[in-house]
């Protein structure tokens, strides 16, 4: 999972860092093999029209993944991983929780706002910002020359007096914090972590040639006076071999969350160019299903079940016809 290099460095080097200058940057800290390993786990090009699963869905030019702890193991190792939680252990000081999660995907634009990610939501709504600490945890899964995230140095430590605004202006932040602004364009694998109090975004870019692809989750030390704050943690069982109590309280068991998944998402939220290609996979699935239906309509249903009753009688034979023939 992690290279040797990063390995290496202490968890109570990373919390200090955390602690004095708000975040924590290294290069490369996954492997290379991990991260393919993880994008495997990912089809960005499957868009689910009512299919009873979990997938990707888009906003604008973003795709993501939200609920890849049900989709990739992966995903689900790194982020219960002994490394993630000794960080979280050595810079809380109360009860922590993984309260959002997401794989996402940028593509040709985007302008991402100054802001701090100390939120708190009524339903769909931004409605104020909390005191709770809190730590935001990046992964570079592709290499970023564009796009890279950026944070302002210190910011930390004053940003609370501004927690009246949902973003800062890139003309604020120009003017005022120029010559504090940190950017990190880095290799595939690279591994961030700030405090969320800090105020950052990802640089604006304009490239219709260029994808960046990202995991993103972040863990804050939720007190009684914030029950119900994250979003659910849908997670495959199959993935829970390494479950402890530890990890349970850490993924909310019984923990109520009251926020729905981001991004919200609809046909509305889609570019034209997607809407366009959802289209001509709806025609050609419509036709099929059409087809379907006008021959369920004129058969009667006993009939249909023989036939299904046949095909599998014949495949059945067919398949012990070839086992047979392969051990001679």
């Amino acid at each position: 999972m992690f290279n040797l290099d990063f390995i290496n460095v202490s968890s109570n080097q990373i919390v200090n860092d955390l602690k004095t200058k708000g975040y924590f940057v290294f290069e490369q800290a996954l492997t290379e093999q991990y991260v393919d390993e993880m994008l495997q786990e990912v089809d960005f090009n499957q868009i689910l029209v009512n299919t009873n699963d979990v997938g990707v869905v888009i906003a604008q030019t973003y795709k993501f993944l939200t609920h890849c702890l049900a989709n990739s193991k992966k995903t689900y190792d790194l982020i219960t991983s002994r490394r993630v939680l000794d960080i979280c252990q050595g810079y809380f000081d109360d009860i922590y929780k993984l309260t959002n999660h997401r794989i996402y995907q940028t593509s040709k634009t985007s302008h991402m706002p100054w802001h701090t990610d100390n939120n708190l939501q009524v339903g769909k709504q931004l409605v104020d910002k909390h005191n709770m600490p809190g730590l935001l945890f990046l992964f570079y899964l592709s290499d970023v020359t564009q796009n890279a995230f950026q944070y302002v140095k210190n910011s930390h430590q004053w940003s609370t007096q501004y927690n009246h605004e949902i973003y800062l202006s890139d003309n604020f932040i120009e003017s005022n914090y120029k010559n504090d602004i940190l950017t990190f364009p880095m290799k595939k694998g690279t591994f961030i972590v700030c405090d969320i109090h800090g105020v950052h975004r990802a640089e604006p870019f304009n490239d219709r040639n260029y994808t960046r692809t990202s995991l993103l989750f972040q863990v804050d030390q939720v007190g009684s006076q914030y029950l119900g704050h994250g979003e659910k943690n849908i997670v495959n069982t199959e993935y829970l071999d390494n479950l402890t109590p530890e990890i349970m309280d850490y993924l909310g068991f019984g923990f109520r969350r009251d926020y729905p998944a981001f991004p919200c998402s609809s046909i509305a939220t889609m570019t034209p160019k997607d809407i366009l290609g959802l289209q001509r996979k709806l025609l050609v699935e419509s036709l099929e299903a059409l087809n379907k239906s006008f021959i369920k309509s004129i058969l009667p249903a006993e009939a249909i079940i023989n036939a299904k009753r046949l095909l599998w009688y014949i495949k059945s034979k067919f398949s012990k016809i070839i086992n047979i023939d392969s051990n001679k």
